[in-house]
């Protein structure tokens, strides 16, 4: 969000919040009340059992910046004089969105666009998370108009070829909000942002720019033997799911279609596996073979262990 400048706030340091969740779509248009806080609008089937990735928006302040009138932007605010990044983090999650502020947040970036505010430069701090659904439904809407933009899906990914004229094997990773090319010789790792796109730009600013360095962040979850689940703090697909469920989560948020097979490798070589077969437990809710079902060994813990226990030590700090 782009706070409005008012007589307590002296900071020129912005930080946003880059909020990924990930939801089922049947799920998803079951319990958000009004489908304009979904965008684009094609992005969900509510007949579809797939998962599509999400990043949290919010009205951009048109009365700081005319020029965004109409367009989203990321939730944030400004740091205070007795408040470290993190902490300021920490309280705005809280402030904007509701959310616990012991959510595990990293920072994935500074930005420096000289639009960002006509009174004075700002620089901005990116931190960024990936937050249950059902927390984040709880703020979606109200006053703010707390909205999710759409980052991933199969069927995005199914559109590469015709919007990029290239197979999507290509890519090292492709979102809505950009891409980069898988390296050739003479060619290492070109990325293209939306600005770049024939797609165009997405929300206001440069907070395309945020979510895509903040997505490029959260893709290092899925990497060698990193256990997704437990390095993002969240479980999107239930106490029990099938191991193809578990495959496409790793894909839309990775960006990228894997191979049956590999997937399986990879997950045997996840150092000491949180996923486990559950034995005679199988799925049959869905046309074809009954899959067998799948578990967490140990549950995922959202919360950052770092933080203190006194939660008033991060609370928003009384107006003078």
């Amino acid at each position: 969000m782009i706070i409005p400048m008012t007589s307590d706030i002296h900071s020129d340091k912005a930080v946003n919040l880059v909020i990924f969740t990930v939801v089922e779509d049947q799920v998803l248009m079951s319990k958000v009340w009004d489908e304009d806080l979904i965008s684009p609008h094609w992005a969900v089937d509510p007949k579809s059992r797939g998962l599509s990735l999400f990043v949290v928006t919010v009205p951009a302040d048109d009365e700081l910046q005319s020029h965004v009138q109409g367009r989203r932007a990321l939730p944030g605010g400004y740091l205070r004089d007795n408040e470290t990044l993190k902490s300021a983090s920490q309280r705005l999650l809280i402030e904007s969105l509701g959310l616990s502020p012991k959510i595990r947040i990293r920072q994935s970036g500074i930005f420096d666009e000289p639009e960002r505010n006509p009174l004075r430069r700002e620089l901005a701090f990116t931190y960024w998370a990936m937050v249950d659904f059902e927390s984040v439904r709880k703020s979606l809407g109200g006053r703010e108009r707390i909205g999710l933009e759409l980052v991933n899906n199969a069927a995005f990914l199914d559109l590469v070829p015709e919007l990029f004229d290239k197979p999507l094997e290509d890519f090292d990773g492709v979102c809505r909000f950009g891409n980069r090319l898988m390296p050739k010789p003479g060619v290492y790792h070109k990325k293209s942002m939306t600005k770049d796109l024939p797609t165009g730009k997405i929300l206001a600013l440069d907070y395309d720019d945020m979510v895509f360095y903040a997505w490029r962040a959260m893709r290092h979850a899925f990497d060698g033997k990193l256990d997704p689940f437990r390095y993002l703090g969240v479980n999107p697909l239930g106490e029990a799911f099938r191991l193809s469920d578990a495959q496409e989560f790793s894909e839309v948020c990775l960006g990228e279609k894997i191979d049956r097979d590999q997937f399986r490798r990879r997950v045997g070589a996840i150092d000491r596996s949180n996923i486990r077969l559950l034995q005679g437990s199988v799925d049959s809710s869905r046309p074809g073979k009954p899959a067998n079902l799948y578990s967490l060994v140990t549950p995922v813990d959202g919360e950052d262990d770092s933080l203190p226990d006194d939660p008033t030590r991060i609370r928003p700090l009384p107006r003078t």
